[in-house]
């Protein structure tokens, strides 16, 4: 397997650390952003962004609304902003992979620290395919 990005404990441990930096630091309203298209997002936490496997890129960021909201270029343009919804304090973590070779599936997996303060992630086991339902990550520590 070649791996793209870290190792989900080690995302998941900065998210961890980084938790307990956002919950002591987060300003009392956090400044607004505004993108492409006017759509607003938490300027702290910024566009997460990566290339996926056929050469698109796919954004992420913390909406206005706390959710997580994704969208990705498709024939050089962008598709509107859709919903993952959830409840974050924290940019978006990625880690993504490619199970066999760069033109096999695709593995992605993001990580955002909730609303409650603990890691909490969403999967999609193949490019394209769907994504998981919201699950608390796994703590990294034995």
């Amino acid at each position: 397997m070649k791996k793209m990005k870290a190792s989900v404990a080690a995302v998941v441990a900065t998210v961890v650390v980084a938790a307990g930096l956002a919950t002591s630091s987060a300003p009392a309203q956090a400044a607004t952003c505004y993108g492409e298209g006017e759509s607003a997002y938490i300027c702290e936490y910024g566009i997460t962004e990566r290339p996926l496997p056929d050469r698109s890129l796919e954004q992420f960021v913390i909406g206005t609304d706390k959710a997580v909201w994704t969208r990705y270029t498709k024939r050089g343009h962008w598709t509107a902003w859709e919903t993952m919804n959830g409840i974050a304090q924290s940019q978006v973590f990625i880690e993504s992979e490619y199970i066999g070779s760069a033109s096999g599936p695709f593995h992605t997996t993001i990580i955002v620290v909730g609303g409650d303060g603990k890691p909490w992630s969403r999967e999609r086991t193949y490019f394209g395919g769907p994504w998981s339902p919201w699950a608390r990550a796994k703590d990294p520590r034995p």
